[in-house]
């Protein structure tokens, strides 16, 4: 009888300890998908300012389509301003929209990304803990 009673402890604390592992494992997975949590908004934010400064940049050309090309303009420089002629001016407009397009595009691919890695860091989150517990746990989730 004492034999069986050693064996029992034994085998709870073995349970303990791998819960204890378990429950560090699922801490760690936990903090990586709050840091790609944390990566993604950052890149939203990317996005957002992308788009918002190729916008600012087709609205500015379409403002000076009705001027003359001897208008005078300038275009900022750091705190100063330079003087351009207008088709300089234009193409330089034009490649930003065309450069911050571009980024844009690259970002919400980098986005794509992230996300992808947030499904698999999920995915084995639900390995760890099982699939009963996980819904549980996380009952908004969805798969």
């Amino acid at each position: 009888m004492v034999g069986k009673k050693a064996d029992k402890k034994s085998k709870a604390k073995i349970t303990d300890e791998e819960e204890a592992e378990v429950f560090k494992q699922v801490r760690e997975v936990q903090d990586r998908l709050e840091e790609l949590n944390f990566q993604a908004d950052q890149i939203k934010m990317n996005i957002r300012r992308c788009d918002m400064e190729g916008q600012r940049s087709n609205l500015t050309l379409k403002e000076l389509e009705p001027l003359t090309d001897d208008t005078k303009m300038y275009r900022q420089v750091g705190k100063m301003f330079l003087l351009q002629p207008k088709p300089d001016l234009e193409n330089h407009l034009r490649g930003t929209a065309a450069l911050k397009n571009v980024e844009s595009k690259q970002l919400q691919t980098a986005l794509q990304k992230l996300g992808e890695q947030a499904a698999s860091e999920a995915n084995s989150l639900k390995e760890l803990i099982g699939e009963d517990k996980m819904k549980q746990t996380f009952p908004n989730l969805q798969k």
